[in-house]
């Protein structure tokens, strides 16, 4: 049944003094009774209900945009924004944070952009926009940046076709962005030497990182002597190391890891020395050494981590002192000894090597002699080819 508007008259209305039959009575306009509404659009069904309006005029003008709504979404389909929103509501299960931050920024940013040129139906969008999107609504990100949101974004239409939001897989039309990887770089020895240095002398503060220098100099150790991340060293639980033939091995699941994913176990290697010196060591929480609140805010600390070294940094001239560089270092100072590429993606707990060659391609000198002296030794060894 079509949308259809009535009165429900009360019973001191002067339409019962009229003698009309029971439909003209419903009809009836010439009163301020209330205004109800039942009925059925191209894409939904509303249930009978009392419209804001006593109006005859503005009630029917209510019904034609109702009605010409339900037909713009039998023709265009769902809203834009309405896509955006069932996508981020059935993905947030499978991702994280991050990941889920960088789905929203890119959809954000794609729906003020067809807004912008007067599309708001996901249908109304086609290759050309697409494209577009990619040249002017992403300006000014470095190109690491922006394949990984073009990414999400293809992500996003393949949801989207599968879904039937869609009537084409644009996912498969609309082109990837390159990356240009920058090569990672390390801290000096000297640089090394400098940031400890100072970051056993921060004094000051009742809370935090800074109330306990040389514990958080050894935070700084353990980056540098294992490599792990920053937010994975926070979290470091001196209960699952285990003592080897050599070194001790610290078992942990690794905090970047998708969500959907089965949770994988990471092995890292502590010295006598840095095991020793945790575990001795006036620790901020009374299980975990370098937990100084809620583990639920280890997001916060690994700010605090930032901060303090961007402090170090500018005390002791050291350029772009962050956590991560130390990670950096971890793997330099491996590579440049000579221990292969693939091992040390293995204890980086890269997903391929090649993701570690991406980052640190440039040095790995040692891996071209590696090469050079076993053939040099096969060679010795056989008189020849």
């Amino acid at each position: 049944m079509p949308l259809t508007i009535y009165r429900r008259h009360s019973a001191d209305c002067k339409v019962f003094d009229l003698n009309l039959s029971p439909k003209a009575i419903r009809f009836y306009q010439d009163c301020s009774c209330r205004i109800w509404i039942s009925g059925s659009t191209d894409t939904q069904r509303l249930p009978r209900q009392a419209l804001r309006t006593r109006d005859w005029k503005s009630a029917e003008a209510e019904v034609q945009a109702l009605t010409a709504g339900g037909k713009d979404a039998t023709v265009h389909g769902l809203m834009l924004q309405e896509c955006i929103q069932k996508f981020l509501d059935a993905h947030q299960a499978n991702v994280g944070t991050k990941a889920l931050g960088q789905h929203k920024l890119v959809l954000d940013r794609l729906a003020a952009f067809a807004q912008a040129r007067n599309k708001f139906f996901l249908r109304d969008l086609d290759t050309d926009l697409y494209e577009d999107f990619k040249t002017y609504g992403l300006v000014g990100l470095k190109s690491t940046s922006k394949s990984t949101l073009v990414a999400k974004l293809k992500f996003f239409l393949r949801e989207a076709y599968r879904r039937g939001w869609t009537l084409e897989a644009y996912a498969e039309k609309v082109k990837s962005t390159r990356a240009v990887y920058t090569q990672k770089q390390p801290y000096t020895e000297e640089e090394v030497s400098a940031i400890l240095e100072q970051a056993a002398k921060l004094d000051g503060g009742t809370s935090g990182y800074a109330t306990n220098a040389q514990t958080f100099r050894l935070l700084l150790d353990l980056m540098l002597e294992t490599g792990v991340r920053v937010g994975d060293a926070i979290r470091y639980d001196p209960r699952r190391c285990t003592k080897s033939e050599h070194l001790w091995v610290y078992s942990f699941r690794p905090g970047k890891q998708r969500k959907a994913e089965k949770a994988k176990q990471h092995e890292v290697f502590l010295s006598e020395r840095l095991k020793l010196s945790i575990d001795g060591c006036d620790w901020f929480s009374k299980h975990l050494p370098f937990i100084y609140r809620d583990l639920d805010d280890s997001t916060a600390m690994e700010a605090a981590v930032y901060e303090r070294m961007q402090a170090i940094g500018e005390r002791c001239g050291v350029a772009d002192c962050r956590p991560h560089r130390l990670r950096d270092t971890f793997a330099v100072r491996l590579l440049l000894k000579g221990i292969a590429l693939e091992d040390v993606s293995r204890l980086l707990g890269h997903a391929s090597i090649a993701v570690t060659e991406r980052y640190y391609a440039a040095w790995v000198p040692s891996r071209k002699l590696r090469l050079e002296g076993l053939l040099a030794k096969t060679v010795m060894n056989s008189g020849g080819y």
